[in-house]
């Protein structure tokens, strides 16, 4: 996979952008993101905005559907 998760976390394990070349390789990170968030809390908006909430990130309007994963 050209973007992938790989190309947002560097060898220090912070996150990085400089392998990210074009929206395609952005397109595929988030996706895998967007995944891993969902399949770790079930895409549920409560326990999604309790983290949003301790990093001071905006909340969450919906429940995460996954088109990867089987709920």
């Amino acid at each position: 996979m050209a973007g992938s998760l790989n190309h947002i976390v560097g060898k220090d394990g912070h996150f990085k952008m400089d392998s990210i070349e074009n929206l395609g390789d952005a397109y595929e990170a988030l996706e895998e993101c967007f995944e891993l968030i969902h399949i770790m809390t079930q895409g549920d908006k409560e326990i999604i905005n309790k983290y949003c909430h301790l990093l001071s990130f905006p909340e969450i309007k919906n429940d995460m559907k996954s088109s990867k994963v089987k709920s």
